[in-house]
């Protein structure tokens, strides 16, 4: 590797998006964490930022040190590194701060060592994850979307089967970031067992139909799929403010509101980033008037590719299918028809073409007559 800094940079995220629980996974534009690394004798970590009195400052305790353990496992290099952690996403209110530690270590592990690029989207998700299974538990959505951007669906990680799609920019977000923090380990502890059939059919309902909306940029329409009957009931009273910054946001035009993440952190769907102004310092007051300091940020999608030129080259939306096989197999399309605009390779990815091809259909040959 080089002997200078080596950066990289990842999004804060926001995972579950209502009934998208640990499946759904948007990547925010502002907030971010970058790590630098550079060669040395021996390993070290600093980590200096927004809330970086409270985050270990070792290798083996800090998300991203254990994020470049976890790589240099999997890849057999084993070069001593000089690690900082600049934090631009503040910990604990559900934006994804140690997810972006993690992904951010991991780009700047891929840039430094060109051999772990050999890895994959699946091995350095993989190993990327296990800093945010130290603290929070072994769920990939805001891994995913920090390293992948956009909006990131994950069906399973094991095998790991994961779509990446843009949003429209016609969607504006409004969040509010209050001053007191949720640990998201606390917070997914409370979470029940079991879930009612009818509660289980409205969260898949509603998070099909929001996947569609944000793909559409139908700003009402994602708003009104923000229902969800599993995590945010239970999480909520263990939000001060969340009943008033409900009731601010969809007073001020709130198309629709939610948790970010686990807490403690909020945010609201609007049409247009005027909208969303509004909606954020609506959400902030409600917050202050239950005695909390609180942030306004007014945001959008980051539909960036963050691992870009250093992982296989993506268009906008691609997924990653698992296993191997013949494409027509693994896409589930039948042979003789290929996916317009869609490219398969045999490392199980499946992304847009520069091109996109119009579709071939085979005909079957005429069935022959049986003879009595």
């Amino acid at each position: 590797m080089a002997t200078g800094w080596i950066r990289a940079r990842a999004p804060a995220t926001i995972a579950n998006l209502g009934p998208g629980f640990d499946v759904f996974a948007l990547a925010v534009r502002g907030p971010a964490d970058e790590v630098a690394v550079r060669p040395a004798k021996r390993d070290s970590l600093q980590v200096h930022g927004v809330g970086a009195a409270g985050i270990p400052s070792t290798l083996s305790g800090n998300t991203a040190g254990i994020a470049i353990e976890a790589l240099r496992k999997a890849t057999g290099i084993s070069q001593p590194l000089e690690v900082r952690v600049a934090k631009g996403i503040p910990p604990g209110r559900g934006l994804g701060s140690s997810a972006g530690s993690c992904a951010a270590a991991a780009l700047a592990f891929l840039k430094a060592f060109p051999k772990s690029r050999d890895l994959g989207i699946a091995g350095v998700l993989r190993a990327a994850v296990e800093g945010e299974a130290a603290v929070s538990g072994r769920h990939y959505d805001n891994v995913a979307g920090a390293l992948l951007g956009g909006f990131v669906i994950l069906g399973s990680s094991e095998p790991l089967l994961l779509t990446r799609e843009p949003v429209s920019p016609r969607i504006a977000l409004a969040i509010a970031i209050p001053d007191f923090a949720l640990r998201t380990a606390d917070m997914r502890k409370i979470l029940p067992p079991v879930v009612p059939l009818s509660d289980a059919v409205s969260n898949v309902g509603h998070a099909a139909i929001l996947a569609l909306a944000l793909a559409r940029g139908d700003a009402a329409l994602a708003g009104r799929c923000l229902e969800d009957r599993f995590a945010e009931p239970v999480r909520a009273p263990f939000l001060d403010g969340y009943a008033e910054a409900r009731s601010a946001a969809l007073k001020a035009g709130a198309t629709g509101f939610g948790l970010c993440g686990s807490g403690s952190s909020v945010f609201a769907f609007a049409p247009n980033s005027g909208v969303a102004g509004s909606l954020a310092e609506a959400m902030c007051d409600a917050f202050r008037s239950r005695g909390h300091a609180a942030t306004p940020l007014v945001t959008a999608v980051d539909n960036r590719v963050p691992s870009a030129g250093l992982l296989p080259s993506f268009g906008r939306r691609f997924s990653v299918l698992p296993g191997r096989g013949p494409p027509s197999i693994r896409g589930g399309h039948p042979p003789g028809i290929s996916q317009s605009g869609l490219e398969s390779r045999p490392d199980g990815i499946t992304g847009e073409t520069s091109r996109p091809r119009t579709p071939v259909l085979q005909h079957a040959p005429t069935p022959r007559r049986s003879r009595r």
